[in-house]
């Protein structure tokens, strides 16, 4: 058994911008790396030069452009798939959900096709919207459903949006295969309800109960006036919680949240349309 706690996001937030965990900032990284372009396409156009007349000058400093851009991309690349690296080993432990739960993580839902379930953790989360975020603290974790149980699927970095810039640079993707893609999430209400007719003390609930798909809702815009206790009518298991056929009951949990703006990273399973695609499309149409 364990408990669960809203997030309590920062009700004002300064201006902050999203930061590395590295001592060397994203912008200082990429000044080495253009550095390091600039030394060698030098040293190429001296080594060529020295043996090339007038008429191949043309050819020669082309050469050297593209010799220096082909190394500043793998070093991109390379720098890149070691953040990511860095990021898949530090939530490891984490692949079984109940460790995530041992260490602050709470389940959230409803169940999201393509995504799955949002396990989130209110510590990391806040210190993500005051101090930027931290590549081995990621606020969420996404857990698919399989045959074999849940299973990790990505992590998330997600904060409100007041307090990060609209496309956070957050790894060295500049000339790397894949590229971060920021989106935004609405202000939501978050709803989950056992539909035994009366509230049920969060301590008192199972993980099974937790992950039970139409214990849950969301919708949007938000409730703020919603509380655990009160009544309220939904269509239990979807994201558009009062959209169909809605029933009533009990609210054991209620979390609210403002307008978020997240990155997923695919690091622990495979997704075709990239590493930071926000929906994973072998989880959709039966897939999952």
């Amino acid at each position: 058994m364990f408990q669960t706690v809203t997030i309590e996001w920062p009700g004002s937030i300064p201006e902050v911008m999203s930061q590395d965990t590295t001592s060397v900032s994203s912008v200082g990284r990429r000044k080495v790396l253009a550095a390091a372009a600039g030394g060698i396409a030098s040293l190429a156009g001296c080594t060529s030069g020295g043996s090339s007349g007038g008429s191949s000058g043309g050819e020669t400093t082309q050469t050297a452009t593209d010799t220096a851009t082909a190394t500043a991309t793998a070093t991109e690349q390379s720098a890149l798939e070691a953040q990511l690296r860095t990021v898949r080993e530090a939530t490891a432990d984490y692949e079984d959900p109940k460790a995530a739960l041992e260490n602050g993580f709470k389940p959230g839902g409803p169940y999201v096709p393509g995504m799955g379930w949002h396990f989130q953790n209110p510590e990391w989360a806040k210190q993500a919207a005051q101090d930027g975020f931290d590549l081995e603290k990621p606020p969420i974790l996404t857990y698919v459903a399989t045959d074999d149980g849940l299973t990790l699927g990505s992590v998330e970095y997600g904060a409100p949006a007041q307090a990060v810039p609209e496309s956070p640079d957050l790894f060295d993707d500049e000339n790397a295969d894949a590229t971060e893609k920021w989106g935004t999430h609405a202000a939501s209400t978050h709803v989950f309800a056992t539909p035994d007719g009366e509230r049920t003390s969060p301590e008192n609930l199972s993980f099974e109960d937790w992950t039970t798909r139409d214990y849950w809702a969301e919708f949007s815009p938000p409730d703020s006036d919603l509380e655990a206790g009160d009544t309220v009518s939904l269509n239990w298991g979807s994201a558009k919680g009062k959209e169909g056929e809605r029933t009533e009951r009990v609210a054991d949990v209620v979390n609210t949240h403002p307008k978020l703006r997240a990155l997923h990273v695919w690091t622990h399973m495979e997704n075709p349309d990239g590493v930071f695609a926000p929906v994973n499309p072998r989880l959709l149409n039966g897939g999952e």
